[in-house]
C-alpha cells in the first residue's frame, strides 16, 4: 500500500474508495437534488477542463465521470434454483436497477480517454 494513501471512511466507519461521495436516499427529494447538483458540477468541471485543454503527464485528456450505483433493494425476487428471496445479482447489482433501489451511492471517477 502506498505510504501516502489515507483510507476514506463513511459515517458508519465503513472503509470507502477515495472516489466515494456519499449515500443518498432515493425517496428523499432533497437527496436526489444533491445527486443532480453533483452531476451538473462534474459536467461543468469537464467543460472547463476541455476549454483549458487539460492533459495529464501522459498527454491524455483529463475528464471525470459520475457513477450512481443502486443500493438496498426494495422488492426481492425468488431464486428458482435455491428458493431464497434475493435482491442482488451474482455481481452485486440490485435486481431491477435504480427503480428498485431505496438508496444509491455516488462516486466521481477519472474518465480515461484513449485516443490514437
Amino acid at each position: 500500500m502506498n505510504k501516502y494513501y489515507k483510507p476514506k471512511f463513511d459515517q458508519e466507519g465503513k472503509q470507502r474508495t477515495p472516489a466515494y461521495i456519499g449515500t443518498f436516499d432515493t425517496y428523499c427529494a432533497e437527496d436526489m437534488l444533491q445527486v443532480e447538483s453533483i452531476r451538473s458540477y462534474v459536467r461543468g468541471m469537464n467543460e472547463e477542463l476541455k476549454y483549458a485543454g487539460a492533459v495529464d503527464s501522459h498527454g491524455r485528456k483529463v475528464r471525470f465521470r459520475t457513477t450512481v450505483k443502486a443500493r438496498k433493494p426494495i422488492n426481492k425476487v425468488l431464486n428458482k434454483r435455491t428458493g431464497n428471496m434475493i435482491g442482488h445479482t451474482y455481481h452485486g447489482d440490485v435486481i431491477g436497477g435504480m427503480a428498485n433501489a431505496a438508496a444509491c451511492d455516488v462516486y466521481i471517477h477519472r474518465n480515461h480517454i484513449w485516443e490514437s
